[in-house]
């Protein structure tokens, strides 16, 4: 087995720490998905790009909006062989710390990963380029500016650069369900 195949706390520090040569060097893939585990739960659109680095394993970004709330997002870079979030930006999201009671409620915050935590350790980032409060009535295309600016800052923060071949591209809405209003019933 490939050592960059199973994600451990060394592995974990080379990427985040630099040493790999990471870049996002592909547009985002949108796809209409449905939450997962969660009965009726709002359909949320997702993105995946791949990330170039020295290593024999892969790592993606991936990039998930509830179509409820488009202001309300999440930003992953992913270990894909140990299925293993590195980092996970969540803008505007809602996380309750169960060791240390504090809450992030519609507030911005990060999970960092570690092998003994897993993703538990989450803390408020300063780094990230956005307004701190919900905005209310904000639609896909309204926020198109500001999820651009949130993946670079994603991007840098777990320092790996942007190259040439990526581009921003939008989130696609999901097509409307067809009605089958004025069709006859037949017996």
């Amino acid at each position: 087995m490939d050592p960059d195949d199973a994600m451990v706390d060394a592995l974990a520090e080379k990427v985040l720490g630099g040493k790999v040569g990471g870049a996002i060097c592909a547009p985002f893939q949108w796809k209409q998905k449905n939450a997962p585990r969660r009965l009726g739960a709002p359909i949320h659109v997702e993105a995946r790009a791949p990330i170039r680095t020295d290593l024999s394993c892969r790592l993606e970004l991936r990039f998930r909006i509830g179509l409820d709330k488009p202001w309300e997002y999440s930003v992953m870079l992913i270990h894909p062989g140990s299925g293993s979030i590195l980092r996970r930006l969540d803008v505007r999201g809602t996380h309750i710390d169960r060791e240390t009671g504090e809450e992030y409620i519609n507030r911005t915050h990060k999970h960092k990963w570690s092998e003994q935590r897993g993703n538990k350790d989450v803390y408020a980032p300063d780094d990230i380029r956005h307004s701190p409060d919900p905005i209310l009535g904000a639609t896909l295309t309204m926020m198109d500016e500001e999820y651009d600016r949130v993946v670079r800052d994603f991007v840098h923060e777990c320092r790996m650069s942007i190259g040439g071949g990526y581009v921003w591209v939008p989130p696609t809405p999901p097509l409307p369900v067809p009605t089958l209003e004025g069709f006859e019933e037949y017996p």
